[in-house]
């Protein structure tokens, strides 16, 4: 599944929110977590539109039974390597990529070579059985 638009455009955002958690609902295995796989999905699209506004591309497939969400921007490029601990509650940034390393399997973010960021993450979701075969 693959889904592009302006950062800024709130309907298609949520409308790509959307289809990604029927998708997953609709394949995922029973004790996949859904709904952190929405929040990570907001978590990255609130983060483009606060730091990299502009044309964004968001890209879902399966990686050995589990689902991985790929989002890139065309912002001035990131990288991140994670942080240590808990950022500070009240400051307003740094909170949003801890949720996502702290409810994902895992997560990379890496400055593009011709500009922007893309931000890999592999989902707490895992492929039904029968969805594989389908």
């Amino acid at each position: 599944m693959r889904w592009s638009f302006e950062s800024q455009d709130a309907n298609r955002a949520y409308g790509a929110r959307s289809d990604l958690v029927a998708y997953l609902e609709s394949r995922a295995n029973h004790d996949s977590d859904v709904p952190a796989a929405a929040l990570i999905f907001g978590e990255l699209v609130g983060n483009v539109v606060r730091h990299a506004p502009g044309p964004i591309s968001i890209g879902l497939h399966w990686e050995n039974g589990f689902a991985v969400l790929t989002v890139r921007d065309q912002g001035p490029g990131f990288e991140w390597s994670g942080p240590r601990q808990l950022p500070d509650v009240l400051a307003e940034s740094g909170r949003g990529l801890y949720i996502v390393q702290t409810v994902a399997r895992s997560v990379t973010v890496r400055r593009l070579p011709d500009g922007g960021s893309e931000a890999v993450v592999l989902l707490p979701v895992s492929l039904h059985p029968a969805a594989q075969r389908a």
